[in-house]
C-alpha cells in the first residue's frame, strides 16, 4: 500500500510541475495532501508549522543567501573579467590556451560562487566572444563555458551541497571538503580533453597571443588579478578545513571579503551595481529557501505515511547486487536531470534515496558527491539543461543545438569521473576526517 502511495505522490508532483506549478508550491501541495489523506488528517497538519520553522531558521541555512550574495558581487563587479584576462596571458603557449583559460576561470570562480549559473554567466559574458574573435568554433567555446560552469556546484562552496546536507542531515563542511578532489579531478579531465582536442585541430585553437611575445613580467603582472581570488578561496575553504569557521561563518567572511575587494580595491561598485547585486541575491535566496521549505514538508510526508521506510526495506530485500541498485539510482538521476532543475531533483529524491543508501551501508557524504556529479550532467543535458540556456543568453545568435553539440563530450567525461568516485570512494571522503 505504501509503495502505491509513494508512486501517487511522485506522480502528482510530476503532474503539477508539468503544468507549470513552481517547484516549492508543488512540494507543499503534495506533502500537505498526503498528510491529510494518509498521515492522520488534520492532526498531522499541525506538525507542518514547527517543521517549516525549524528548517528555515537553521543557522546552517544562512550560508545560502551569503554565498548567493558573494557570487553576485563577483559576477556584477567585473572581477571575473579580470580573472579571465589574466589566465589567458598565463596560458600563453599552451595548446588551446584560450579555452583552457576558460575552464581554469570557471574552476576558480566555482570556488567562490557556489552556483553553476553564476559561474557560467560570469565567465561566459566575455570568454565566448573572445574565443569567437580568435576563430574558435561557437560550439566548442559555448560547450566549454556550459560544462565549466557546472564546476560551480561540485567545487565548494556549493549551494546544492548545502541543500543536500540539510535534507540528508549531513555536515556541510564535510560535503564541501569532499568535493575538492573530485572537483579538481573533473576540471583536470576537462582541460586534458581540451589540450588533446587542440592538438588534433591546431588551426581552430590559435591562442590570441600566439603572434606576440609574452614575457615573465607579463605573467607576473597577470597574477595581480588571480591573487585576490586565491585569497578569497583560502578564506572560505581554509577556514572550514582548519576548523576555524563553520560553512556559514566562512560564507559571511567570504561575502565581506568580496565586498571589500570589489569596492575598496577595484573600486567597481556603484549604487546601480549594488542594487543589482541585492536584487539577484534576494531572488536567488527566496527561491532556494522556498524549495527547501517545500522539501521539508514533502520529506515529512514521506516519513509520516511510511513510504520511505517501506521503500527502503523493499529494496533491501531484493535479491540483486548493491552495484545494480547503485546503477539504477544513477540512471534515475540522469533521467530526471534531462527534465528537471537540479535543486528540484535533490529535494524530491533525497528523502526517498537516503533510507536506501543507509540500508546498503553507503557513506552519505560520498553519495552527496555522487549526487552532485549527476546534477552537473543535468545542467548540460537537454531539454532542460540550465547552463545551456545561460550560455545561449550570453551569445544569442548561437543555436541551442550547437551549444548542445559542444557540451556533450563533457557529459562523457563526467560519467568517467562519476565511475572513478564510485569505485574509489577515498577520492571524496579522504580529506574529511578533521572537518566538523
Amino acid at each position: 500500500m505504501e509503495i502505491w502511495v509513494g508512486l501517487a505522490m511522485f506522480g502528482a508532483l510530476i503532474a503539477l510541475l508539468a503544468i507549470g506549478v513552481p517547484v516549492a508550491f508543488g512540494l507543499f501541495a503534495v506533502g500537505i495532501a498526503a498528510l491529510f489523506l494518509q498521515g492522520g488528517g488534520v492532526d498531522a497538519l499541525g506538525l507542518i508549522a514547527p517543521t517549516l520553522w525549524g528548517s528555515i531558521t537553521s543557522f546552517t541555512l544562512t550560508a545560502v543567501p551569503l554565498f548567493i550574495l558573494m557570487g553576485a558581487i563577483i559576477s556584477v563587479s567585473g572581477m571575473g573579467s579580470r580573472l579571465y584576462s589574466s589566465l589567458a596571458t598565463l596560458m600563453h603557449g599552451v595548446p588551446g590556451g584560450l579555452i583552457v583559460a576558460t575552464t581554469l576561470a570557471c574552476t576558480i570562480m566555482a570556488a567562490v560562487s557556489g552556483s553553476s549559473v553564476a559561474t557560467a554567466g560570469a565567465i561566459g559574458r566575455f570568454s565566448v566572444n573572445e574565443m569567437r574573435r580568435f576563430g574558435y568554433r561557437d560550439s566548442t567555446s559555448c560547450g566549454a563555458v556550459a560544462a565549466g560552469g557546472t564546476l560551480g556546484i561540485l567545487i565548494p562552496p556549493s549551494i546544492p551541497m548545502i541543500v543536500y546536507g540539510i535534507v540528508a542531515e549531513q555536515s556541510i563542511g564535510k560535503l564541501f571538503i569532499a568535493g575538492i578532489v573530485p572537483g579538481l579531478l573533473m576540471a583536470g579531465a576537462f582541460i586534458s580533453y581540451q589540450i588533446i582536442n587542440a592538438f588534433r585541430e591546431r588551426a581552430q585553437f590559435r591562442h590570441p597571443t600566439a603572434d606576440a611575445r609574452v614575457t615573465w613580467r607579463d605573467r607576473l603582472l597577470a597574477l595581480r588579478h588571480v591573487g585576490p581570488i586565491a585569497v578569497l578561496i583560502w578564506i572560505i575553504l581554509g577556514s572550514i578545513y582548519q576548523g576555524i569557521a563553520t560553512p556559514t561563518e566562512a560564507a559571511a567572511l567570504g561575502a565581506f571579503a568580496s565586498l571589500i575587494l570589489s569596492g575598496a580595491i577595484y573600486r567597481e561598485l556603484s549604487l546601480q551595481k549594488l542594487r543589482t547585486i541585492l536584487e539577484e541575491t534576494a531572488r536567488g535566496s527566496v527561491m532556494v529557501l522556498m524549495i527547501i521549505a517545500g522539501a521539508m514538508v514533502f520529506g515529512y510526508a514521506m516519513t509520516a505515511t511510511q513510504v520511505a521506510p517501506v521503500l527502503s526495506r523493499t529494496v533491501a530485500q531484493l535479491d540483486v547486487s548493491p552495484w545494480l541498485v547503485f546503477i539504477a539510482i544513477n540512471l534515475l538521476l540522469i533521467f530526471l536531470g534531462c527534465f528537471m532543475e537540479t535543486l528540484s531533483i535533490i529535494v524530491i529524491t533525497t528523502p526517498i534515496l537516503i533510507p536506501i543508501i543507509t540500508v546498503f551501508g553507503w557513506d552519505l557524504i560520498w553519495f552527496g558527491i555522487i549526487l552532485t556529479i549527476n546534477m552537473e550532467m543535468a545542467l548540460i543535458t537537454p531539454p532542460v539543461g540550465l547552463n545551456l540556456f545561460v550560455v545561449q543568453g550570453v551569445v544569442r545568435d548561437v543555436s541551442l543545438e550547437r551549444i548542445i553539440v559542444g557540451a556533450l563530450p563533457y557529459v562523457v567525461i563526467m560519467l568517467v569521473v562519476l565511475a572513478l568516485v564510485a569505485i574509489f570512494p577515498t577520492l571524496a571522503v579522504g580529506l574529511i576526517s578533521d572537518v566538523r
